[in-house]
């Protein structure tokens, strides 16, 4: 029971700092908000494992730039 009550405060912890983290990229551009949110812990994680190249290519895809995803 005591797990519970810990992981249920963590998720409450996590989900308010996402809100508050967020919130203004949410306001700007809600269809990139999704994108930075799902991108940004992958590009994280390809570029900790030295995958730099599909780090590059998750972050144009995160940020929608086409001049630099067109080369």
């Amino acid at each position: 029971m005591t797990e519970f009550i810990i992981i249920s405060i963590l998720v409450i912890l996590f989900a308010g700092f996402l809100y508050w983290a967020y919130l203004p990229d949410y306001r700007r551009n809600p269809k990139e908000f999704w994108r930075t949110l799902i991108g940004m812990p992958i590009g994280m994680l390809l570029g900790g494992l030295g995958y730099s190249t599909l780090n590059d290519k998750i972050k144009k895809w995160a940020t929608d730039d086409k001049k630099k995803n067109a080369k």
